[in-house]
């Protein structure tokens, strides 16, 4: 059975793409990579205090991704090296499961 605490955020989560996914249809295009990498450090948090497992990765990519997030408002260059940079750390990630 699932824990209400988490329930509720996974529900707070969906709800935040469900309406992302809304919103896109009428925002400027840089919104989506914005909201999609938001969406992934709130996961990153559910995850951090939930599941507890890996939390040091966990904690770094979100870090990563909450300072470099809103420079998609002011310099999309640095946003897209940060998406660059998370991308190369979680697929690190990945190989070494």
């Amino acid at each position: 059975m699932i824990n209400k605490d988490l329930y509720r955020e996974l529900m707070d989560l969906m709800g935040f793409m469900i309406t992302s996914a809304r919103g896109l249809l009428d925002e400027p295009h840089l919104y989506g990579p914005f909201r999609l990498i938001d969406g992934a450090s709130k996961l990153c948090a559910i995850m951090e205090n939930k599941v507890k497992v890996d939390n040091d990765f966990l904690e770094r990519l979100r870090s990563k991704i909450d300072e470099g997030k809103f420079s998609v408002m002011t310099d999309v260059d640095t946003f897209k090296s940060m998406l660059d940079e998370v991308v190369l750390d979680f697929t690190k990630k990945l190989k070494g499961l």
